[in-house]
């Protein structure tokens, strides 16, 4: 919910899956579906990031210094994800964003904090939303949205 966890190598599939709150920070890279169901906090990567990052994202931020792969975002509801490097694919309803000046002082901060990626030029970053084509909550029965919440 809160703090701030450091990975100091290489971490697998799924890191942050589901993730509420504060910082999850992996200094090397992720593999696939890196956030997936994540509901709020900060993933930062350093290195590169796996297919379906972000997948069903809710809210939060996902920081990728390095490249993404294929399926970016796919099927997110909320949430923002920067990528600094290349990207495999966009996932369905990831779209790009512009990136403001108060997005690129918020990632110099957060690079700060999490001790990583000090001299990385983040004006380059691609800044990646949900297109929020694929939200259907209000369209359900209430019975059926107590469920799917």
């Amino acid at each position: 919910m809160a703090g701030k966890v450091v990975i100091e190598k290489n971490a697998g599939s799924c890191f942050g899956a589901a993730i509420r709150g504060g910082d999850l920070i992996c200094k090397g890279s992720v593999g696939a579906r890196t956030g997936i169901d994540m509901k709020g906090g900060t993933i930062i990567i350093g290195g590169d990031a796996g297919a379906f990052t972000g997948f069903m994202m809710q809210r939060g931020r996902i920081i990728i210094l390095g490249d993404v792969g294929i399926n970016l975002g796919d099927s997110m509801y909320d949430g923002t994800i920067f990528v600094g490097g290349e990207i495999g694919s966009y996932g369905s309803d990831a779209v790009d964003s512009e990136l403001t000046s108060s997005d690129q002082d918020w990632l110099k901060r957060k690079l700060k904090v999490a001790e990583i990626g000090e001299n990385f030029d983040v004006s380059k970053m691609k800044k990646i939303v949900a297109g929020k084509k694929l939200w259907n909550y209000d369209n359900l029965e209430p019975t059926e949205k107590k469920g799917a919440i």
